[in-house]
């Protein structure tokens, strides 16, 4: 079978033929890797990775041989994923071409996403019509010894104590900030408080004054009304708790 049949949901056949093309795919087998090439991919498909891109199926094939040839070891493959329609492929590449030492060997983590689609609508049948590979600059640190050592032992150490450092000053003063905030408005609450407070005391002050004057207003008449009576009653000695004496 040429093309991939399966569905968006894929099952355990469908897996297991993903897993079988990946694995003829990477394989430095060129008669299994050129049968998946002519087989399950579109003529016209495309290969992306970070420092190239090309289109073809006989172009792709040309990448793979001198990916092969800077390679002593085949990639080796660590988790594929397939939804129905993509692929993602989670492997090793190790890195050691031909003309070093064997010693010389570098262990790159990289992926690679297959995206298929259909070759007739609605017929079921995939092909695969773009690859891309891609790798990580941590990928590519961690696998050269020495500066792998110094990243992971001097540069992240150093950026581990200065972003915690930077977090502890932004903590404190965005603690100090909300406390500041709090005491403000517990500030502004008193402030408040005491206002009503004293509005309420010139209230009750302006009622008692009101009242006061109204007192004194009704004593000073009281005071007139009697000062007016004195002289009439010196003037009128017959005029007794409000009688009058009358003679036989």
């Amino acid at each position: 079978m040429s093309d991939l049949e399966t569905t968006t949901q894929p099952d355990a056949s469908s897996t297991a033929l993903i897993t079988s093309i990946i694995e003829d795919l990477f394989s430095y087998s060129t008669i299994r890797r050129r049968r998946i090439l002519e087989y399950y991919f579109f003529p016209d498909a495309v290969l992306t990775s970070p420092v190239m891109s090309t289109e073809g199926v006989l172009n792709i094939q040309y990448v793979y041989t001198v990916w092969q040839a800077l390679n002593r070891q085949e990639p080796t493959i660590t988790n594929i994923v397939f939804d129905g329609r993509t692929a993602v492929v989670h492997l090793t590449q190790h890195l050691s071409p031909c003309i070093f030492p064997r010693f010389v060997r570098l262990q790159v983590p990289a992926i690679t996403t297959l995206h298929f689609r259909e070759t007739e609508r609605d017929s079921g049948l995939l092909k695969i019509y773009k690859q891309e590979d891609s790798w990580t600059v941590e990928g590519l640190i961690q696998s050269v010894p020495l500066v792998s050592f110094w990243y992971n032992h001097v540069l992240r150490v150093v950026m581990g104590k200065l972003v915690t450092t930077t977090g502890d000053l932004l903590d404190a003063a965005f603690t100090h900030a909300r406390r500041m905030s709090l005491r403000g408005r517990e500030i502004q609450r008193v402030g408040r408080d005491m206002a009503v407070e004293n509005m309420e005391r010139l209230e009750k002050y302006r009622t008692s004054l009101h009242e006061n004057y109204i007192d004194g207003v009704r004593g000073r008449e009281e005071c007139y009304i009697q000062e007016l009576d004195v002289p009439y009653r010196e003037d009128h000695p017959d005029l007794i708790d409000g009688t009058i004496d009358l003679e036989d």
